[in-house]
């Protein structure tokens, strides 16, 4: 019997049922459109941010497929329609209900705040993290539900404009920092319970919201015509004054994570193992491409050994990582090839090693936008001529981030000698081109991590440049996808409107800001 890979694990739930919200349209599961939830918004808080949290790493596998770093073992059917591209509008549908019922809570927690001045730093927070999520839908779909989504009275809304939307979640962002700068002494002030990303520190909320519009901003990079815009934006950001995230400053949740059922990290939980110490079915089902195999293993990356686990017996030395084709049938077996994470298994009189990298345990906190990602964009501004800074300092602070991360043994000096090789795309003086050697390091060290991202990166600059397609026979398209399709739910309860958007195709209808 075929299995059927896990694509999505249901998110902790330590304070808040992340299904309660006060919109009928977000809360898609909602048997009472009407009620709303009676949960305190900074008891709600939380919750969301977890579940923010839960999407950026669980949502996405198929990309992880898409981009080099994995392939999935033989005995799971869902290789069928990862290998071949067969998209349809259930294809990957959890994405657009999981984001629009988080949303459903965001809301929520704006209008409590909206009423009572004593929540303004829990309204502004909930701004920064809506705009997260519309960046995510916009690049996910392009035109989504946006300006009658959180009516309560709308169960049809339009859909908007995208470039429209990416211009007014930017001012949302600019709202949310200016009521942190303006929050009156009476206003309660977050704290670890409910603010499990910051734990009430708002400079760091402040510089989480500049390095989302940066990002959101560098999306944008490649369209003709949109270049001040970007400048003038930037301006705003270096203006506001308190800068990016840096080097140790992560922008990850944990709201106390433990081994307890329903409390693990939702990744470690979704692709690692089990509260009793058993492999979970995506640990067995997603295994290492050779690609991201070879790649580690030509620029002498010991990053390699913290993305993926060892397989032991090859050759003379106790282990060897192994990697297989993305998109061949029956290959690999599911003991023939990597998994994902650093976890080693006993060998050969050889102790089973920690577990670091990806999946360092079930404690571990759980990334939203990390501060490798925000030295990445920060070099890419910096190369550009968009920020002030050395791009090449930038660069490689990023890496070095990227090993402080993944717990990789003495990483400063290991980032420092890999980054210091005379290898194009690695060191900064041996690289030609260097905002693809930018792109290609921050899909080296986002493996995993962000994958969304990565793709977002592929599809404006089509770095890095040589990873393979699926090179399965049936594939229904010779290029990659570069959307989703609208997903079924939208079709059979916002008919009229996901129609008046017209005809999707997932290989051409391109991200508004595509090249």
């Amino acid at each position: 019997m075929r299995k059927k890979i896990q694509t999505l694990t249901i998110p902790v739930v330590l304070l808040v049922l992340f299904t309660a919200c006060g919109k009928s349209y977000f809360n898609v599961n909602n048997n009472n459109p009407n009620q709303v939830t009676d949960l305190p918004p900074k008891t709600l808080m939380a919750g969301t941010l977890n579940q923010a949290a839960s999407i950026v790493t669980t949502d996405f596998p198929f990309l992880g497929c898409y981009h080099g770093y994995w392939t999935i073992a033989q005995g799971f059917s869902d290789i069928t329609d990862y290998a071949n591209y067969n998209y349809s509008t259930n294809f990957g549908q959890n994405i657009w209900t999981d984001l629009y019922g988080n949303l459903g809570n965001i809301t929520y927690i704006e209008a409590a705040a909206a009423s009572d001045n004593t929540l303004v730093y829990f309204g502004a927070m909930s701004r920064i993290i809506e705009a997260l999520h519309y960046q995510m839908l916009v690049d996910v779909y392009n035109s989504v539900p946006y300006s009658q989504a959180s009516d309560k009275l709308n169960l049809y809304p339009k859909y908007d404009d995208p470039q429209s939307i990416y211009e007014d979640i930017l001012k949302k962002i600019d709202t949310a920092i200016q009521q942190i700068n303006a929050a009156p002494s009476t206003a309660v002030l977050p704290d670890p319970s409910n603010d499990i990303l910051f734990g009430g520190n708002m400079l760091l909320w402040k510089q989480f919201a500049n390095t989302l519009k940066l990002r959101i901003l560098l999306h944008q990079s490649e369209m003709p015509g949109r270049l001040s815009y970007i400048q003038a934006q930037i301006q705003s950001i270096v203006a506001e004054g308190d800068g990016f995230l840096q080097a140790g400053q992560n922008a990850w949740v944990n709201p106390g994570y433990s081994q307890n059922s329903n409390q693990q990290n939702p990744f470690y939980a979704a692709f690692g193992f089990t509260t009793s110490g058993g492999t979970a079915i995506n640990y067995v089902a997603f295994k290492a491409n050779n690609y991201a195999i070879n790649f580690y293993n030509n620029t002498n990356d010991p990053r390699l050994g913290y993305f993926y686990s060892p397989l032991a017996g090859y050759g003379i030395t106790p282990f060897h990582y192994v990697g297989g084709p993305f998109g061949t049938i029956g290959l690999p077996s599911p003991s023939s090839a990597s998994s994902i994470g650093a976890y080693i298994p006993a060998s050969g009189g050889v102790p089973a090693g920690p577990r670091v990298g990806l999946l360092k345990g079930d404690t571990q906190s759980c990334p939203i936008l990390t501060a490798t990602e925000s030295l990445f964009l920060q070099a890419e501004a910096a190369q550009r001529g968009w920020i002030a800074g050395d791009a090449q300092t930038l660069y490689q602070q990023a890496i070095t981030e990227s090993y402080n991360y993944l717990q990789v043994t003495d990483p400063g000096t290991a980032a420092s000698a890999y980054y210091s090789q005379p290898i194009n795309n690695v060191g900064w003086t041996a690289s030609s081109n260097k905002l693809q050697a930018i792109i290609v390091q921050k899909w080296a060290a986002l493996n995993g991590i962000n994958l969304l991202e990565v793709w977002s990166d592929y599809r404006r600059l089509h770095y890095p440049a040589d990873i393979p397609l699926s090179n399965s026979p049936n594939v229904v398209s010779q290029t990659p996808p570069v959307r989703l399709l609208y997903p079924t739910i939208e079709y059979q309860t916002n008919q009229a409107n996901v129609k008046a958007v017209g005809t999707i195709n997932q290989f051409t209808s391109k991200i508004f800001w595509m090249p």
